[in-house]
Parts: structure tokens; C-alpha cells; sequence
């Protein structure tokens, strides 16, 4: 899975991707702006739509590695006390593996020290995930208020299918893969909810 670009935007670092549209534009985020007080409609939407396009993504059976990461400038660290860790029920036996990256698909950094520091989950299938949870953490991403979130950036490999599924904030998310064969009919199911901005260069990989 090395050729797939773990860096975001997903989308527009890899050749053959999906972008997709989370948050529903015709439902208003905030009820209160003021206040802090948030529409959960536009949450459930938007969870109710990444939980649709992850089940077209994935089956129960398939080999499955998750990557989370951190943009460090060398001193921060991941640390098993981390939420990140406790969105998972039980992590007895599988592999983890604590990295780090300097090959970094940003063009210019300030200093050369930055890189990413990333933890990798192995061995691990769907029918293990509880997707739900993972899912409403990841979009909760800009909104602490809400309930738990995580500070980096989560990818969900699928080794079975050659392809990395990835939640960017409440608004949209990101699939890509090595080719174009494992996205099709992503892309046929899920067409409706294809980001419009990025639709027509989608179309073109498919028509």
C-alpha cells in the first residue's frame, strides 16, 4: 500500500481517488452560533452518509490496517495513552508499529526536522472495527464540544482491496487506490453523494 500517498488531501495526492461530500450544505451547522450550540441533524447526516460509503468500500472479511498519524516537528510523539487507542475494544495480539516519515508530499517545510510520526495497526479485519464509533470521532474532528476527537490524521487500508478510506473533518472524506478497478463501482454506488466541486474530473476516470 506504499504507492497510496498517507497525507492529506488524499484526494489530490494520489492518481485514481473519490472525494465525497459529508455535511449536508442545505442543513445549517450551528443552531446558536453564539452559543456553541450545534445541530446534531447535520452530525447524523453526515455520519449516516461516510457509514453508507464505508459499507460499499468494505466487507466484514476483508484484511484491514489502520494508520493514524501526526505532523511532528520532531518532539511530539504518539503515546499509547492516546484516545486514538481507545476507540478500539481490544487490541490483544495485533501488530503495532510506532514509524517515522520524512518523505512527506508537502513541496516546502520550514525546517527539516518536521515529519510524520505514525502508528500502524495490523492484522486486523473489518467485522473487528466499530465503525460507527470510529466514524462520528473522525467528524467530530473540529468539534471538541461535541464529543471525543482525534488531533491527526486516521487511514483505513483495505489490504483486501487495495484502497485507503479517509474522513478529513465533518465536511467530507476521501478513497483512493492503486487503480481505478476497486473505485468503480464505489463510484457508481455512492455517485449522488460525489463532491460537485472535483465531479467532473471523478467522471472522467469512470466514463
Amino acid at each position: 500500500m506504499e504507492s497510496i500517498k498517507l497525507e492529506k488531501p488524499v484526494y489530490y495526492n494520489n492518481e485514481f481517488a473519490l472525494r465525497f461530500e459529508l455535511g449536508p450544505p442545505d442543513v445549517d451547522l450551528w443552531i446558536d452560533r453564539e452559543q456553541e450550540v450545534i445541530n446534531e441533524k447535520y452530525f447524523n447526516i453526515a455520519s449516516e452518509r461516510a457509514i453508507s460509503i464505508f459499507n460499499s468500500a468494505f466487507i466484514s472479511s476483508d484484511e484491514i490496517k489502520i494508520c493514524y498519524q501526526i505532523f511532528s516537528d520532531g518532539r511530539k510523539k504518539i503515546k499509547k495513552g492516546d484516545y486514538f487507542f481507545k476507540i478500539f475494544n481490544d487490541l490483544m495480539g495485533k501488530q503495532i508499529e510506532f514509524t517515522e516519515h520524512r518523505d512527506i508530499y508537502s513541496e516546502a517545510l520550514e525546517r527539516k526536522a518536521y515529519c510524520l510520526k505514525r502508528v500502524t495497526i495490523s492484522g486486523l479485519f473489518t467485522s473487528e472495527l466499530d465503525v460507527k464509533k470510529m466514524i462520528e470521532t473522525l467528524i467530530n474532528s473540529d468539534f471538541g464540544i461535541r464529543g471525543p476527537n482525534l488531533r491527526g490524521e486516521l487511514y483505513i487500508v483495505n489490504c483486501t482491496k487495495g484502497l485507503v478510506f479517509h474522513i478529513y473533518d465533518d465536511r467530507g472524506m476521501d478513497i483512493a487506490s492503486k487503480s481505478k478497478d476497486s473505485l468503480e463501482p464505489i463510484y457508481h454506488e455512492q455517485n449522488k453523494l460525489l463532491l460537485g466541486y472535483d465531479k467532473k474530473h471523478m467522471d472522467s476516470l469512470f466514463s
